[in-house]
């Protein structure tokens, strides 16, 4: 398995019908690959792809070495797709690093996939319904496997009717945000769908750092460097936040200051957490 502290930075969706992109996934700059069997596959096709992939991952075992992680989407536990899809990885006894469950609207279908998967495989639970927006708290804390919540705008926005806009997707991004915030997991922003445009894929990366989502998922290999970078401090902010973790834990507690300004517990937490996305 992966180690915890693999990061979640960015996640190569690749679909279950093209196992020739499996292993050009590790040289993509992601942090890991998701082979998907839910969108990217045809119903017709679904019990084929499964069976192959299956089949791919028992001979490779995994895609690349970790700390590249090797997951699996699965389809909707809601339908008798996803139940066969933790079914058959249970059967092959396959240790995924990941399992990525789609459209997640209760804790309890997070313990099933927990209570079914063999080799206690990290979950990472998609948001993209107005339920599960609704019960992400809840889902977020549903098992100590559960490694991160990832938002999905686009089938939730097929379901209310609106239109997958910045300004209407904002509310169900902060409810996501907080409640990974409140668990304590990593949150993750949908994929940004024009693959050719690496400014605007920049721009929406800052956008949703600065509302708290630690990564953001792939859907094109060149996606990946532009998302790693975008959730990478910048060489000011890193020496900052270490001037303020020194100054914070050489006072011990009491009143400090770091360019004229006082620092207090949540700017410590908060200069922490730039040094832990920037590795340092």
């Amino acid at each position: 398995m992966a180690s915890p502290r693999s990061k979640l930075t960015s996640l190569l969706f690749t679909p279950g019908t093209r196992p020739d992109r499996f292993a050009k996934a590790v040289s993509s700059g992601a942090d890991g690959i998701i082979i998907d069997l839910e969108d990217a596959v045809p119903a017709p096709e679904k019990d084929r792809v499964r069976g192959e992939v299956i089949a791919w991952l028992q001979a490779n075992q995994r895609v690349g070495k970790p700390p590249f992680i090797s997951a699996v989407r699965v389809n909707c536990l809601r339908n008798a797709y996803g139940q066969a899809d933790l079914d058959a990885l249970n059967a092959a006894a396959l240790r995924c690093d990941a399992v990525a469950l789609p459209k997640v609207e209760s804790a309890a279908e997070v313990q099933q996939a927990v209570g079914k998967l063999f080799g206690q495989p990290r979950i990472v639970c998609l948001i993209e319904t107005v339920l599960g927006v609704r019960l992400a708290h809840e889902i977020a804390a549903a098992s100590p496997q559960v490694a991160a919540l990832a938002f999905g705008g686009f089938d939730l926005s097929a379901e209310t009717g609106g239109e997958p806009t910045w300004e209407a997707l904002l509310w169900p991004r902060t409810q996501v945000v907080h409640a990974c915030a409140a668990a304590g997991v990593p949150a993750l922003d949908q994929p940004y769908l024009e693959f050719g445009d690496e400014t605007g894929l920049a721009v929406e990366c800052a956008r949703v750092r600065s509302l708290g989502f630690s990564g953001k998922l792939a859907i094109y290999p060149k996606q990946c460097p532009v998302i790693q970078a975008a959730f990478l401090p910048a060489a000011a902010q890193v020496e900052q936040a270490r001037l303020i973790v020194a100054a914070y834990e050489a006072a011990r507690g009491h009143v400090s200051s770091v360019d004229g300004r006082m620092i207090d517990v949540p700017m410590y937490r908060s200069a922490q957490r730039v040094l832990e996305r920037a590795g340092a």
